[in-house]
C-alpha cells in the first residue's frame, strides 16, 4: 500500500510540474501577444491560460 502511495504522489508531483510548465509558456505567450498584437490578443491568451490551469486541475481530479 505504501508503494502505492509513493506511486500517487508521485504521478501528482509530475503533473503539477507539466501544470506549471504549461501555465509558463501560456503566460509568456501572452506577454508575447500583448507586445505585438494589444489587449484583443492578450486577453485571449489570458483565457488560453485559464483553460489550461482548468484543463490540469480535472485531470488530476479525475485522476484521484
Amino acid at each position: 500500500m505504501d508503494r502505492l502511495l509513493g506511486a500517487i504522489i508521485s504521478l501528482h508531483q509530475i503533473s503539477r510540474r507539466r501544470r506549471l510548465v504549461a501555465a509558463d509558456l501560456a503566460r509568456e505567450n501572452a506577454e508575447v501577444l500583448r507586445e505585438s498584437e494589444g489587449e484583443e490578443a492578450s486577453a485571449a491568451a489570458e483565457e488560453e491560460v485559464f483553460g489550461l490551469e482548468m484543463f490540469w486541475m480535472k485531470r488530476i481530479i479525475d485522476f484521484f
